[in-house]
């Protein structure tokens, strides 16, 4: 190979490298309008149920021990409602997430259920480890907050306000509640909502 050869052959490898930085920076900003697009998705809420923001209904239970719990109304702490199913596998995945939530966030976590036999729903607990919640077998409970699709969530605050609920696909969904709760927002779609007309308000 000449002199004059070699010289073309680094030339066209330098332009096919210049090419290709050219095009890694234009995959890398689409990325990024796409990520900005894409927003985060928050619990999926229903139109039907209680709305939020408004008090939330108010019931007076027994859990599986006969233990009375009281929905609604002024407590201590937030409480959040995980409604599940022994044969829901996405609601086993998200049981250990919502006892974690409730011990760094302070909240008061009750499982509720409206479905199969009660030897059923004790192997669960027994098989989760959820033995120290509270535990509800309750229709007129999932009925009121409208959990149609499991696994469903609702957070009540200490004033017995319903801050969020909505269905629970995952974690960031979960964790969306309690952010929804400490922002002010009904839900996180509502927030991205309202900063977009903030936007272009501005």
């Amino acid at each position: 190979m000449t002199i004059d050869s070699l010289a073309v052959a680094v030339l066209i490898l330098g332009l096919v490298v210049a090419l290709l930085v050219i095009v890694v920076l234009a995959l890398a900003r689409q990325i990024g309008v796409l990520h900005t697009r894409l927003a985060p998705a928050g619990a999926l809420m229903n139109t039907a149920g209680p709305e939020v923001g408004s008090a939330a209904p108010k019931l007076a239970l027994q859990d599986i021990d006969g233990v009375s719990v009281n929905i609604g109304g002024t407590t201590s702490s937030s409480t959040l409602i995980l409604f599940v199913s022994p044969t829901c596998p996405i609601c086993k995945e998200l049981v250990p997430v919502a006892c974690s939530m409730a011990r760094s966030d302070k909240l008061r976590l009750l499982f509720a259920s409206d479905g199969g036999e009660l030897p059923q729903h004790i192997e669960y607990i027994e098989k989760m480890g959820i033995e120290t919640y509270s535990y509800l077998l309750s229709s007129e409970l999932g009925l009121k907050f409208a959990a149609g699709k499991l696994p469903y969530a609702a957070l009540i605050d200490s004033d017995g306000v319903l801050r969020s609920r909505g269905l629970v696909n995952s974690r960031e969904h979960l964790e969306s509640l309690v952010e929804a709760m400490l922002s002010g927002y009904d839900s996180l779609q509502d927030y991205l909502v309202k900063e977009q007309q903030l936007e272009q308000a501005s």
